[in-house]
């Protein structure tokens, strides 16, 4: 069709899920009840305090006597207390005596490892991309050096992993709010010895996942389909907060530097740029396409295809192993790629006295796309007023996964804390389906970029994650949250990303903002001043 001729695409629609959300009618994993599935049973599974360690001797004592309780399972990744409700099995759990086996256990440390990964930035890397002229920044009249640390982050979703799985006929049936259904299906029919068919799978809703439900290895619901197996009953395996933040499969630490040469009229001459990270596609079935010679792509996206025109980029990257379980989390890779790019550039827009706009807009011809969103963020903003006394103001512009997402953020500081007050965001989406649901999409996304940039970390101390709920890996409150305004990009020919790439450029946007605001540069998450 030709785009005038649309009746439903580009028209404003509200969502049919909406209100079953509202009133309760929706049903999530951990909804499931023996309503829907007779004779449930609940599980909740002791894991070990280090990772890597696995269980020894067991002592059940005095677990099995308790009210509830009917099966004591050791699993490949811990012990599991099966009893008839959740909380049965959670008291039953808070006594159960294990003698954990830590010969190759991990004994990690968040302060280990980030003097480790600047160690690691030394040594001969591989090579990414190297573009342009050799020893280019030699030359530069002015270079500009910085590091950058990124911690562990945890996807902390609202509603907890759970899983339930039910024997039928000659199979199973399961209840989960999978992302990642068919290599789901299949881990489950390997650990119970089915068929992929013998499987039947229904897909939740889920509250919330950010990449936590989609593991390349399907952990959680390996080690659900081991409970299953033994228990021979309906079992639904739910993990508490504390286990989902203190169980692993993070956002991995990072650490970037990197030193960018100015000619004598402000110009990028050179660029050169190290990534140390982790790679949490080594020892997966995605290790094959996506880790090629040494890099992984996923750390690179976001510095090996910026939209900059950059004349010489020297772009190396090394694979860590911390003995952390690492994993995606919303924008993969992006999460720390442009906060570095944005910040650097910002940073260097003022080493050539320039305005940040204008800087970025010289650096972008060949991205006519990307410029588009660019100034029409700044525009929507009312990028270049003076400012009140008091705010700050930056801006950011970042592409992923196929979309383009701009942010201006108006940030002030309340008793020494950064307190973002508006942010005006610009997205090119391509062909907009639905503008309510791309609007909605973004304000997420910068909610939860938020969340990381004012408080997320993970930290461990001799292997033992530190933190364990909201109190102490805070999320963003309702009182905390800017106003928010969304401006799409028209045109386009078909649709691209929409539920991560508003994530990226919030963080380097309020980092911009503060630096214009007090003139410190802050080059570590989360951000403090």
């Amino acid at each position: 069709k030709d785009a005038k001729d649309y009746t439903l695409i580009g028209k404003p629609t509200r969502r049919i899920d909406a209100a079953g959300k509202v009133n309760g009618a929706a049903k999530f994993g951990i909804d499931v009840t023996p309503k829907m599935v007779p004779n449930l049973h609940t599980a909740v599974v002791l894991h070990a305090p280090l990772f890597g360690a696995r269980p020894g001797k067991i002592d059940a004592s005095k677990v099995m006597g308790m009210p509830g309780v009917t099966h004591v399972i050791q699993t490949s990744a811990g012990v599991a207390v099966v009893a008839k409700s959740f909380w049965q099995a959670k008291l039953a759990r808070d006594v159960l005596n294990v003698e954990w086996i830590t010969d190759s256990a991990s004994k990690a440390d968040s302060g280990k490892i980030k003097a480790e990964y600047r160690e690691l930035a030394k040594s001969p890397m591989a090579v990414v991309a190297k573009p342009g002229t050799p020893d280019a920044l030699k030359g530069a009249a002015k270079t500009i050096s910085a590091e950058y640390d990124f911690p562990f982050l945890a996807h902390a979703p609202m509603e907890p992993l759970n899983c339930t799985i039910a024997p039928r006929g000659d199979g199973v049936e399961v209840w989960v709010g999978s992302q990642f259904q068919t290599a789901d299906q299949g881990a489950i029919a390997r650990t119970m010895g089915l068929k992929p068919e013998q499987v039947k799978l229904n897909t939740m809703i889920a509250g919330g996942g950010f990449g936590r439900r989609a593991q390349p290895d399907s952990a959680y619901l390996v080690e659900a389909a081991e409970i299953a197996k033994d228990a021979k009953v309906p079992v639904k395996v739910v993990w508490t907060r504390e286990d989902d933040i203190k169980g692993g499969y993070y956002r991995p630490a990072v650490y970037h530097s990197a030193s960018v040469g100015l000619d004598a009229s402000g110009k990028i001459v050179a660029w050169e740029h190290a990534i140390v990270g982790q790679s949490f596609f080594v020892g997966t079935p995605f290790e094959s396409f996506l880790v090629q010679k040494g890099v992984d792509a996923a750390l690179v996206e976001g510095v090996s295809d910026t939209p900059y025109d950059i004349p010489a980029l020297k772009l190396t990257q090394m694979i860590s192993k911390p003995g952390v379980p690492g994993l995606w989390w919303r924008s993969v890779g992006h999460t720390h790629t442009a906060f570095v790019m944005e910040t650097m550039i910002d940073e260097l827009a003022k080493a050539a006295g320039k305005d940040a706009v204008a800087f970025r807009r010289d650096l972008l011809g060949k991205h006519p796309r990307v410029l588009k969103t660019l100034e029409l963020a700044a525009e929507k903003a009312g990028w270049g007023k003076q400012m009140p006394k008091g705010v700050g103001r930056g801006i950011a512009v970042h592409e992923s996964f196929g979309s383009v997402c701009a942010q201006v953020a108006d940030v002030t500081i309340e008793n020494g804390q950064i307190k973002v007050q508006r942010v005006v965001a610009a997205f090119d989406c391509g062909l907009v389906v639905n503008p309510l649901t791309v609007a909605a999409q973004v304000e997420s996304a910068i909610t939860y970029g938020l969340s990381a940039a004012l408080y997320g970390k993970i930290t461990l101390k001799d292997g033992v994650v530190e933190q364990s709920n909201f109190h102490d890996y805070p999320v963003l409150r309702m009182t905390e949250m800017p106003k928010i305004e969304v401006h799409l990009v028209p045109g386009g020919k078909e649709p691209t990303g929409v539920g991560e790439p508003g994530t990226p450029p919030i963080a380097p946007a309020v980092a911009n903002a503060v630096f214009a605001l007090t003139g410190k540069r802050l080059r570590e998450m989360p951000l403090k001043v």
